[in-house]
């Protein structure tokens, strides 16, 4: 009987572990979402033909970097968020 109740407390203890990643993967997912509508909105406002410095170039093609780093991540934060919906409904 004793087993049972810290099988019980360990599982709730788990359960609760594996909600708070599952809460955190979330939360990245969206912030993620929300930075990436705006570096989408930024990049579609930007004239890449403006006659502007090297630097101006330079840092256009770097937000055209950042635009992928989010999708990855973003797909990434999701996988986790899948991951952690499975365990939780295994216990």
């Amino acid at each position: 009987m004793a087993n049972s109740g810290q099988s019980k407390k360990g599982t709730s203890g788990l359960k609760r572990n594996y909600q708070m990643l599952l809460d955190w993967y979330q939360y990245r997912a969206e912030e993620n979402k929300g930075s990436q509508r705006k570096l989408l909105d930024l990049l579609a406002t930007l004239d890449r033909d403006a006659g502007a410095s090297e630097d101006y170039d330079k840092d256009i093609d770097d937000l055209e970097s950042l635009k992928i780093i989010y999708e990855t991540g973003i797909r990434r934060f999701e996988s986790q968020v899948e991951k952690y919906q499975k365990l939780i409904e295994e216990l």
